[in-house]
């Protein structure tokens, strides 16, 4: 088995838990309650472990995509791939740390959790996760774009993975949270899915035929 074909496994695997995080335990979250609950609840450990592993998954993929185009992506490629690395990895520090760091101080000392939570303005928390979560987007946007520039990969998975990451925010703004989110990573995930599929099936790079 080739590190193509193991990176396209990782990246379509974490297509298939985006959507899962997204459709199955986001919904099941207890939104009525007070957040540092919420937190606290094992609903939230699930839903974060799960997320937290599907990031893993497109960290680990993502340098398999980048290879498998290098000779002909350039320098936007090499860029993009950075970025939505970067955005991986960072994003993968803040759900992980969610999971083991915040999850404990919801159970242990809710009263503190709700009163950093309470706190007027932008904290440290909200600029941390603002950062992961940007790098993250706009870093396989880039890459996306890198892709139907290169035309090494066919053009759905790509298309699929940009529309994806608007459709989230919009559908979001359109219908409610909960909904327009799961409907936006149903597209986002199918994006992954078709790209880490088509890198499984390759045999060799472009360059190398």
């Amino acid at each position: 088995m080739n590190s193509f074909k193991l990176s396209g496994m990782a990246i379509s695997l974490g297509g298939i838990f985006l959507i899962i995080v997204n459709t199955v335990f986001t919904p099941m979250l207890p939104m009525n309650v007070p957040f540092p609950e919420m937190m606290a609840s094992q609903v939230y450990v699930w839903r974060l472990s799960l997320a937290a592993l599907t990031v893993f998954l497109f960290m680990i993929g993502s340098p398999g995509l980048y290879r498998y185009q290098a000779g002909q992506s350039g320098l936007l490629g090499k860029v993009s791939f950075g970025l939505a690395f970067l955005g991986c990895a960072t994003l993968f520090a803040h759900e992980w740390g969610q999971v083991f760091f915040v999850h404990s101080i919801a159970v242990a000392a809710p009263d503190a959790l709700q009163a950093m939570e309470d706190t007027k303005g932008i904290n440290l928390f909200d600029i941390e996760a603002l950062i992961a979560i940007t790098f993250f987007s706009l870093g396989w946007i880039a890459f996306a774009i890198s892709m139907l520039v290169t035309r090494v990969y066919s053009r759905t998975g790509p298309a699929l993975i940009i529309t994806g990451f608007f459709a989230v925010p919009l559908l979001s703004a359109m219908t409610s949270p909960i909904l327009g989110g799961a409907l936006g990573n149903v597209v986002l995930g199918t994006g992954f899915i078709l790209m880490g599929r088509e890198l499984a099936g390759g045999t060799k790079r472009p360059q190398d035929r």
